[in-house]
């Protein structure tokens, strides 16, 4: 289904040069100075591969679909990257949906290569309450053209349909579409360093106005030690712990009255907890929903003029806070 909207993207970086890469669906093409490597990257590149698998299912090509998937993919325009979408393998009675990407295929300033898999394991179709499907990343890699920064991604997730639907029967039937998130994965990094990450969300996809009213809201969704998780793992600067609260749901809403959209980031807070030996507290929040006003002084809006995240950042007894625009 698109267009995509991304999960929650946080960069987990501690110090003053703490910064947040866009997270909505359209993107400009950055500039060497612009990109660097970060934790962000990983997870950026396994929500994109998310969207895909979201849109192809959603189109009802696997996931248990009766259409001839030949025919069917034969006539699908595969997302952007995806040079090649194989179901010719079966495991356990169940047919895999391999999409391979290619070098030669560009996206926007990314060039992505490897494969992601998915496979349906529980239930007949995906649209059915409580189906499962899991996805499976082998070397599935992500380069940024500008700079040559590369993250590669190994592991696997599962996703289940909490209520059941397709998610665009939240569109033309008003329905709320749950999935629920499970994953643990590892990311290399360009300087050969790999981190593993776990994943604990419920994403949503509701509307009571068919387009127009269309949200996507991203919720932690696990609790570890009386606390609401929605991440774990280590930063790659330091190989630190750290766990992520969203403590505000995250929430993307159509701000437009077509499919079109434009969809815009309203609201959402998330505190990224970090244990670092020695220096207590030491995390960071980022609240999105602000604006820049006139007078250049940004403003909590959390509406469609939206486009800016506050930053607090707390390592030990220092304090700073800092405004990034989307």
């Amino acid at each position: 289904m698109k267009p995509q909207i991304k999960a929650v993207c946080i960069l987990l970086v501690i110090g003053s040069s703490l910064s947040l890469p866009s997270c909505t669906p359209q993107k400009e093409d950055p500039t060497p100075s612009t990109v660097k490597q970060s934790d962000q990257a990983g997870a950026s590149a396994v929500d994109g591969s998310l969207d895909d698998v979201n849109d192809i299912v959603s189109n009802n090509i696997g996931g248990g679909s009766t259409q001839a998937a030949g025919g069917r993919m034969a006539a699908y325009n595969l997302p952007c990257g995806i040079v090649s979408l194989d179901s010719s393998k079966n495991e356990n009675g169940k047919k895999v949906y391999a999409l391979k990407y290619g070098k030669e295929t560009k996206c926007g300033y990314k060039k992505k290569s490897g494969t992601v898999s998915f496979q349906l394991v529980n239930g007949t179709r995906f649209n059915e309450k409580n189906a499962q499907y899991k996805i499976t990343y082998t070397a599935y890699t992500v380069e940024v053209e500008a700079t040559g920064d590369v993250v590669v991604v190994d592991g696997s997730f599962y996703v289940t349909n909490v209520e059941g639907g397709y998610i665009w029967e939240s569109v033309v039937k008003n329905a709320t579409i749950k999935h629920k998130v499970r994953g643990m994965y590892t990311v290399t990094y360009a300087n050969g360093q790999a981190r593993q990450r776990k994943y604990y969300q419920l994403r949503t996809w509701a509307s009571a106005n068919q387009w127009a009213g269309l949200t996507f809201t991203v919720s932690g969704d696990t609790t570890i030690a009386g606390v609401k998780i929605s991440e774990i793992g280590k930063t790659l600067d330091g190989n630190y712990d750290y766990q992520t609260q969203i403590l505000t749901d995250y929430q993307w809403s159509n701000c437009g009255t077509t499919y079109a959209g434009p969809y815009v980031l309203k609201k959402g807070l998330a505190k990224v907890n970090i244990t670092v030996p020695g220096v207590t507290p030491a995390y960071f929040q980022v609240e999105a929903g602000y604006t820049f006003a006139s007078a250049n002084t940004p403003v909590k809006v959390e509406d469609c003029t939206a486009n800016a995240y506050k930053i607090n950042v707390v390592i030990g007894s220092t304090a700073s806070t800092q405004y990034q625009l989307y």
